[in-house]
């Protein structure tokens, strides 16, 4: 009996989804926002919505802090972290990462899987495609290993490719 391959899967900040010819990523903010509450929040465990609350707690301390420090003219330290963001950025994009909302499925050269270390990094896709005769890259990352669907998450996401043909290679942490 066959089965009928993977449509989508979730993402750390939305959903791939495979159309006809394409896999389309439909990230956002918002998405992400959405995935740690479903994740964390509606989770049975409590040791996952303390993680939740960690997670909101984070980010509204780090608001706060860009807001203070804007506020008291202190542009040293904010020139200093979106320096590191830029640096970070540009490194990313020399080593032909881009971050395309579809990439069709006939320009995909090859597909790595890494499973990610609970607690270090989370499991991930790194997709290698041909844009403008160049090699590029997109790094599709996944739900984390904390979450209850984690381990799923990143065996659907390898099935989903493999059952379109593509070949997946499957890396160590």
């Amino acid at each position: 009996m066959k089965t009928v391959p993977a449509d989508s899967f979730r993402t750390k900040r939305g959903t791939a989804q495979f159309i006809s010819d394409a896999v389309r990523f439909e990230e956002s903010f918002v998405g992400y926002l959405r995935g740690l509450y479903r994740d964390y929040w509606r989770s049975d465990s409590w040791s996952q919505r303390v993680v939740f609350v960690g997670y909101v707690f984070g980010l509204f301390y780090g608001v706060g802090w860009f807001a203070t420090t804007v506020a008291s003219g202190d542009f040293g330290i904010v020139a200093i972290v979106v320096g590191v963001v830029l640096f970070l950025w540009l490194v990313n994009l020399l080593r032909g990462f881009r971050s395309p909302d579809r990439i069709p499925l006939v320009d995909i050269e090859s597909v790595t899987a890494v499973p990610g270390a609970k607690g270090v990094t989370r499991p991930r896709l790194v997709v290698a495609y041909i844009d403008d005769g160049s090699v590029r890259k997109r790094r599709v990352n996944l739900p984390s290993l904390y979450t209850e669907q984690g381990d799923a998450v990143y065996e659907c996401a390898i099935e989903a490719f493999e059952e379109r043909g593509i070949e997946v290679a499957r890396r160590s942490g």
